[in-house]
């Protein structure tokens, strides 16, 4: 019996589609189709969705905004569940718990679906302060807790309380900040099957003013250093620990923890080398574009040729930020 015939029957009220085209999906406008796709707005029916592939090893990939997705050329296999829960709720809440021992902060629950720009507007609609550098964040929440997501130096499990998950025995619970275990660009959702559905911030009371003028700022600085509008998953590499080479080579980074990934690729002389129709970005190297038919065998092709570079010229293994899909 097809997967689709088995999850048709079991779900007759849910709009399955078969072979469905991902790229459009994608914020890179790459790869195949998945073997079947969901789109889903309902926590209930997702919960139950995601227990029944489980408990019949039908293979379970969830999207959120595919903003730091690749998808294979050949596509999806199982099942694509596509997130559209959106609800956001203001809490009135305050705690004064020992994780935020400075100031007392207001709580907000968020679904996982919610596009990340939509939450920082409605955040700083309600008066509350500490995601206004996540603005421009692509991509929905879910996705940027799995990756916590960062801007500068800030990064948005900071101002996280606590997620809900789908857990690896079914179970629907609350997990704590610290049980998350988020570090630069990482969380414990990477090395699970656990899947987000809810995410709550302790957040301050804000000035909307204010909260606005750091949006300007943010959102001039991503104008004038990034391709915005080109199709992309944003960075592709991480950013790579300071080493005592680098520090001589880059003095200017000599106190500091990281170094670009985009700045040793400008150095290495690879801003503008395409791969069939995937390029580095003229404007930040460390973004690739389609420029509009490329494929994941190009991207592939054209991340190792970096990687191998940086590691000829600087001793660096460069590690991906983004995630294959097949």
């Amino acid at each position: 019996m097809s997967i689709l015939t088995q999850l048709s029957q079991n779900f007759p009220q849910l709009d399955f589609k078969s072979n469905f085209s991902l790229s459009p999906q994608t914020y890179f406008k790459i790869g195949g189709q998945a073997e079947v796709y969901l789109e889903l707005k309902e926590r209930q029916q997702i919960i139950d969705v995601v227990n029944f592939c489980r408990n019949n090893d039908i293979k379970l990939t969830i999207l959120g905004g595919a903003s730091n997705v690749v998808v294979h050329d050949r596509g999806v296999s199982g099942l694509v569940l596509h997130l559209k829960i959106t609800e956001l709720i203001d809490l009135k809440k305050s705690t004064l718990d020992e994780q935020f021992p400075n100031d007392k902060k207001w709580l907000i629950q968020a679904q996982a679906g919610i596009k990340t720009s939509l939450l920082v507007k409605k955040v700083i609609d309600l008066g509350y302060s500490g995601l206004e550098y996540f603005l421009g964040i692509p991509g929905t929440l879910g996705g940027a807790v799995y990756n916590n997501a960062h801007y500068l130096k800030f990064l948005i499990s900071e101002h996280i309380s606590q997620v809900e998950i789908i857990d690896e025995q079914n179970k629907v619970k609350w997990i704590s900040q610290k049980e998350c275990n988020f570090s630069y660009d990482s969380s414990r959702f990477q090395k699970t099957q656990e899947m987000i559905l809810t995410v709550e911030f302790a957040l301050k009371k804000g000035n909307k003013e204010k909260s606005e003028q750091l949006v300007r700022q943010a959102t001039k600085y991503r104008a004038n250093t990034q391709p915005l509008g080109k199709p992309s998953s944003g960075c592709i590499f991480k950013n790579t620990p300071n080493t005592p080479q680098l520090k001589k080579l880059f003095p200017q980074f000599s106190d500091k923890q990281c170094v670009s990934a985009g700045f040793l690729i400008d150095q290495a002389g690879l801003k503008g080398v395409r791969v069939g129709d995937v390029e580095i970005s003229k404007k930040h190297a460390a973004f690739f574009i389609n420029q509009g038919k490329g494929t994941s065998t190009d991207l592939k092709k054209l991340v190792n040729l970096v990687k191998q570079r940086i590691k000829q010229q600087f001793n660096i293994n460069l590690e991906e930020e983004i995630f294959y899909l097949s």
